[in-house]
């Protein structure tokens, strides 16, 4: 094998060891977009077509056609990856995945799914790894059961097919603990902030003249 076929062919395993290597152990307080930021030749056609089929999985979670998630897999793939946060355990191979994503019965009894600050590039030219920010709500059946939320970054590892890119590793990347609850109480101040503060500290500068 040539050294331009052995990077066409870019093994998988490797691929995945090496995209779960940059998405860190998960306790960073940057995001994964400012992480990748650092040192990136983004293809912007390349974030444009990721960021297409990003869109395709946000209207598919929210319209709760679960199953038809698996779409955007690459079926060929003889053993796809899927780590969900909520999980100990990754999620390895089609059985599992189908089960996951189809399971007989659902708990769920309403999601929502977001995604924002996409970046992307080429790992080989058929393989790419793109990183993004992500927002969840859902709720889960039962009694008593009351809306909740959540957000991360998302790492996934996509292979270009004659349809399109379709997915073969997704990743869930939590903050660690301290950086959540920062990141949390950061995202609860409401967006009139700044100028409040401006005007807080004219009235603050008034009232020592005044003294």
């Amino acid at each position: 094998m040539t050294d331009q076929s052995r990077a066409i062919n870019l093994n998988r395993r490797d691929a995945v060891l090496f995209a779960l290597a940059l998405s860190g152990s998960g306790g960073a307080a940057a995001s994964l977009s400012e992480v990748f930021a650092q040192e990136t030749n983004e293809d912007s056609d390349l974030v444009a077509e990721i960021e297409a089929e990003l869109k395709k999985q946000e209207e598919i979670w929210n319209s709760q056609d679960f199953p038809a998630i698996r779409d955007l897999w690459d079926r060929d793939d003889p053993e796809p990856y899927y780590i969900a946060a909520e999980l100990y355990e990754p999620i390895i191979g089609w059985p599992a995945l189908d089960n996951y994503l189809a399971p007989p019965r659902s708990g769920l009894k309403a999601f929502r799914w977001g995604f924002s600050n996409v970046k992307a590039k080429l790992l080989a030219p058929d393989i790419a790894l793109a990183l993004c920010d992500h927002w969840f709500e859902f709720q889960l059946v039962g009694e008593n059961r009351v809306p909740t939320s959540g957000f991360d970054r998302l790492l996934s590892i996509y292979r270009k097919k004659p349809d399109g890119w379709k997915q073969i590793l997704y990743a869930n990347c939590p903050l660690g603990p301290g950086t959540y609850v920062r990141a949390l109480l950061e995202r609860n101040v409401k967006s009139d902030f700044i100028e409040f503060r401006e005007d807080a500290v004219q009235k603050r500068e008034q009232l020592e003249r005044q003294r």
